[in-house]
């Protein structure tokens, strides 16, 4: 019996550390949407994005990990990427491209361009609609929210 409860602690000990272990993997694409995801160029945090964001309102194109915790329900077409407490809205190039609607929780990786911009109070009713039930920003009146306009963007499989 001792040595069952043994093995049985050592086995729900493994499984505790290989959670802690997984947190920290590097990003590994299950599916990928539009352009290609441009090799060169490391990752940053979106709040890394958002701090090196500069007024001088050229297009610059970022490559961001986040995770992704809303998606429009109607047909995929913009996803709410988060880090911490910080948001973007990723809409897609041309509409050329969506994610499916049931993508969230998921990391992912995201090249386009970052921009800031205030959404009118139709704008923010129109996208709380879209987000259904699910939505956890509170969009009411004139809101001041950061997008990504995604030329490439790659989901990670949920665990």
């Amino acid at each position: 019996m001792k040595l069952l409860n043994s093995l049985l602690l050592s086995y729900c000990l493994l499984q505790a550390l290989t959670q802690i272990v997984s947190a920290d993997e590097p990003f590994s694409p299950d599916q990928s949407f539009g352009g290609t995801m441009p090799y060169e160029g490391e990752a940053v945090s979106l709040k890394q994005a958002i701090a090196s964001l500069g007024g001088g309102g050229s297009d610059v194109f970022v490559k961001v990990e986040g995770k992704v915790t809303e998606v429009c329900q109607a047909k995929g077409c913009w996803m709410i990427l988060v880090d911490g407490e910080t948001y973007a809205r990723v809409i897609f190039e041309d509409y050329n491209f969506f994610v499916p609607t049931e993508t969230s929780m998921q990391r992912s990786l995201v090249y386009g361009v970052l921009t800031e911009h205030t959404l009118s109070s139709d704008q923010a009713e129109h996208f709380a609609q879209d987000a259904g039930a699910q939505s956890m920003l509170d969009l009411h009146g004139k809101v001041k929210e950061y997008s990504i306009v995604a030329r490439a963007v790659q989901l990670e499989k949920r665990s």
